[in-house]
């Protein structure tokens, strides 16, 4: 009885620093005329591979509706951090590009005092923490029903490299740049990894 008194403190103690330093966080990022939202959408751009730079995505990646997420990028739009570009192959298809002044901006993202304060801690904590927060996030986003986003080398359609060089992604028949394997993508599928 009494460890699971203290297990339950533990995770009760956790769930609130997890709220405090997300708290925080938000609080950090009303700045530069840019409201959490905002951020979030031009990290979201800037990490993103070819497939998943569209309205839809950053939807998805927001945990939003489509046209919510479409008034944060008409003011990111006009604000000039972001743009719009027709895909050359569907035009019903439009991606999402980072403006060099939204490159620009995002070398003074607010978070980066949470990077700071990451790298004073051992890297045995950094290392744990990582892996025990992705897997809450992993936990946290199949019980609320969000979709999995993850890097293309890493999913379940990755099919390597190919003779010219780049990479292929299997669900989308295409390929990829290495740089761009190595970005998120919307259509990750972490049930069908594959040892690469």
């Amino acid at each position: 009885m009494g460890s699971q008194v203290t297990d339950n403190a533990g995770k009760e103690s956790l769930s609130r620093l997890l709220d405090r330093i997300g708290r925080m966080a938000r609080g950090l990022q009303y700045c530069h005329g840019l409201n959490p939202a905002q951020w979030d959408s031009l990290r979201f751009v800037a990490q993103a591979n070819r497939f998943s730079r569209t309205p839809g995505a950053l939807a998805i990646f927001l945990g939003t509706t489509k046209g919510t997420a479409s008034q944060t990028l008409n003011a990111l739009e006009k604000k000039g951090y972001l743009t719009r570009v027709p895909d050359p192959d569907d035009k019903r298809v439009k991606h999402i590009e980072l403006t060099q002044a939204g490159a620009e901006l995002l070398a003074e993202d607010p978070l980066n005092c949470l990077d700071v304060a990451i790298e004073r801690l051992p890297a045995a904590v950094v290392d744990t923490m990582a892996k025990g927060l992705g897997e809450l996030c992993a936990n946290m986003q199949a019980r609320c029903g969000g979709q999995d986003m993850g890097i293309c080398t890493s999913c379940g359609h990755f099919q390597g490299a190919t003779d010219d060089g780049n990479m292929r992604c299997g669900y989308k028949q295409a390929d990829l740049s290495c740089e761009d394997a190595k970005r998120v993508c919307i259509n990750f599928d972490p049930l069908a990894v594959k040892d690469c």
